[in-house]
């Protein structure tokens, strides 16, 4: 491997249009992207949300000046994250493997991703002493999706399922709190987190939906709306958050249906999520609501940090 142009502890101010044409190559041979957009956004400094911009590196690999691999690892949430590929054709050489120790030297408690779970990364994971820890599932609905395949939002005796409005602020950052404060990206946010969004010039208050109960904020539902070249307008159950001690069964359904039926009629032909795979209740309840898995996201943890799922 020939680390000319590699970058070590230090951000990378943008991709270049070399590297990106490379990333999306790739990906469309694989069929899904082995390099995060969100990874790049911390490591590049524009996700502003995160602290890695000054703990972040690049590694690329070439073969006679042509980039063949491509290598990041960030600060993500409390955890170092990383993930590499190779193009598809230089592969099975031994590159990913030299890649892969190139990283864990830099920083051996990089927790390193596997999207798409190839047996080739579980492999590499084990003999490096990496463990299988977080599995999460990227769900899709088939194209095509309209209100007609969604049930009506049907909210719990005495919960208000509306938009936000200014004010709702610390009662929504206190939702995201509680529900997730085992996650590593998700949790402990700000009020300057959510400040963010809510000032940003695009922001819309009925992407964010709100269960309320009493005045109080008990859940909450973010979407999203990309318009794709392939597959047009895809939207996305962003975020959704139900306060752990309140007991309103029903809350977590009201507020993805809301959302899903805002986005559909908003043009959305399908909509996709990301969930834990051990997460039981939500599984069954997107199944329900026509989701699949699309992909299975792996997370492989240094040794002692990992509890091994499937």
């Amino acid at each position: 491997m020939t680390a000319s142009g590699a970058v070590t502890g230090t951000p990378i101010d943008t991709l270049t249009e070399a590297e990106q044409a490379f990333l999306d190559r790739v990906a469309a041979a694989d069929g899904a992207a082995e390099i995060s957009g969100g990874l790049i956004a911390i490591a590049t400094g524009e996700d502003t949300s995160h602290e890695a911009q000054t703990t972040s590196s690049v590694w690329r690999v070439y073969a006679d000046a042509e980039l063949i691999g491509f290598g990041i690892r960030a600060l993500q949430g409390e955890r170092h994250a990383a993930e590499f590929l190779i193009a598809p054709e230089h592969r099975g050489t031994g590159l990913g493997e030299e890649l892969l120790r190139t990283i864990l030297d830099e920083q051996p408690e990089a927790w390193c991703w596997s999207h798409g779970d190839h047996p080739a990364a579980a492999h590499l994971a084990k003999k490096h002493g990496l463990g299988r820890d977080r599995v999460l599932y990227q769900m899709r609905t088939d194209a095509g999706l309209s209100l007609a395949d969604l049930p009506e939002t049907d909210a719990p005796d005495g919960v208000e399922i509306r938009s936000f409005a200014p004010g709702d602020e610390d009662g929504w950052l206190a939702v995201n709190n509680a529900a997730f404060d085992w996650h590593p990206e998700q949790g402990a946010q700000t009020r300057a987190d959510i400040d963010a969004i809510v000032t940003a010039p695009d922001f819309d208050p009925k992407t964010v939906i709100l269960a309320v109960r009493d005045g109080e904020v008990i859940g909450f539902h973010q979407t999203k709306i990309t318009d794709t070249e392939s597959q047009g307008r895809l939207g996305e159950v962003y975020v959704v958050g139900v306060d752990p001690h309140i007991h309103a069964k029903g809350v977590g359904k009201a507020l993805t249906v809301e959302g899903l039926r805002r986005m559909v009629a908003d043009g959305a032909r399908a909509v996709e999520l990301y969930v834990e795979s051990d997460n039981a209740p939500a599984l069954g309840l997107y199944e329900r609501l026509g989701f699949h898995v699309a992909i299975a996201h792996v997370a492989y943890a240094p040794a002692g940090t990992t509890g091994e799922k499937e």
